[in-house]
Order: structure tokens, then C-alpha cells, then sequence
């Protein structure tokens, strides 16, 4: 007859060694995060600190952008119209903190089962300035994005199309210097073949 409760505790480390085999197996295979860029004709691939300082990069050209597109707007108590995103409870505190005019309010479901909104709203640009001037960088990181993070202005007749592309002109140059600098400072930075034109 089989004794059970012998072969119990080898069974049992057998598993445990085989589940922690198994970890290090599927963690080594686990995709590493990295940005392919085109600069210059030149293509590179962005691995650890370089993909860290790309994503920070980003972040802060978020912020310049809504800067820039803010100093545009005339006169100073124009109303802007915005669009963000968060769970319900966060965007109704939002728009009750800065009296928004919420414009329309489409109900989303984030995961796992939490109510959100996406919602378009007018707020004045002396609010919008001060919302801006008080991002962090973690409040628009896409892993920690906050309701003030995730903030977007929308096309509208205080910004023309020409100011629209100066503002383009003038991120798209800030970025090819930032990249650069990126490319001869940082390790992580690696020539890479050209997958496409984009």
C-alpha cells in the first residue's frame, strides 16, 4: 500500500522548485521595454535608462505643448475647451474644483469593473495655466496618469491653424535636441535597422 504522507513533502519541493524554475524561465523571456526612433536618417533602439528618459521626455513634452498652446489663447478669461479621463469619482471632483462647463460625458468601464467618463468641458485659461504649471511628470506618466494628467486641449477658435504648427514646429525641434542628447549621453542607446519611413 502507498504511503501518502511520506511522498507529501517531496512532492510538495519538487513543485515549489519546479513553480520557482519556472518563474526565472518566463521572467528571462519577459519583453525588455525600448523605443525604436528614426533621428538625423539614423535609427536607434531605446533600452532601460534611454527608454527611461524617452518616457520622461514625453511626459514633459506634454506639458511644454499645453504651455505653449495655452500662451496663445487671447483674451485672458477665454473659456478652453479640454478633454480628460479618470474614474468617475475623480473627474467629478475635478469638475466640481474648477466649476467646469462639461460639454458632453461619454461613461467608460476601466479595468477590473470601474466606472469612468470621458468628458469634454470649457474651463477659463487662468485655471488651465495654474492646472498646467503644477503637473508633475508622474501625474502624466501613462502608468500613473492622474485626472489633471490625462488633460487635452481640444482644436478651438483661440488658436489658430498657424499657431497650431508653430506650436508643432517648435516641439517637434525641442524634441530632435532632447533626442540627441539622449543618443550621445545615455547608455541603452543602440544603432538599430530602419523598420519603416515613420
Amino acid at each position: 500500500m502507498i504511503n501518502y504522507a511520506t511522498l507529501a513533502l517531496p512532492i510538495i519541493a519538487v513543485l515549489a522548485i519546479g513553480g520557482v524554475i519556472g518563474f526565472f524561465i518566463v521572467y528571462s523571456y519577459y519583453p525588455e521595454k525600448h523605443e525604436n526612433i528614426k533621428i538625423d536618417g539614423k535609427c536607434y533602439e531605446f533600452v532601460d535608462a534611454a527608454h527611461e528618459k524617452i518616457t520622461t521626455l514625453d511626459a514633459e513634452i506634454k506639458i511644454k505643448k499645453m504651455i505653449l498652446q495655452i500662451s496663445k489663447v487671447e483674451p485672458t478669461n477665454a473659456r478652453i475647451p479640454i478633454i480628460f479621463n479618470e474614474k468617475d469619482s475623480e473627474v467629478n471632483n475635478f469638475i466640481n474644483t474648477y466649476n467646469l462647463t462639461v460639454t458632453s460625458n461619454q461613461k467608460v468601464m476601466y479595468f477590473p469593473n470601474i466606472n469612468g467618463s470621458v468628458v469634454t468641458a470649457d474651463i477659463t485659461k487662468p485655471n488651465l495655466l495654474k492646472i498646467v504649471e503644477h503637473l508633475s511628470l508622474f501625474d502624466v506618466f501613462p502608468s500613473s496618469k492622474s485626472v489633471v494628467g490625462s488633460i487635452g486641449i481640444q482644436p478651438n477658435k483661440y488658436i489658430s491653424p498657424s499657431e497650431e504648427k508653430n506650436v508643432s514646429l517648435e516641439l517637434d525641434k525641442l524634441m530632435k535636441n532632447k533626442l540627441r542628447q539622449i543618443i550621445d549621453t545615455s547608455e541603452g542607446v543602440e544603432s538599430a535597422e530602419c523598420r519603416n519611413d515613420t
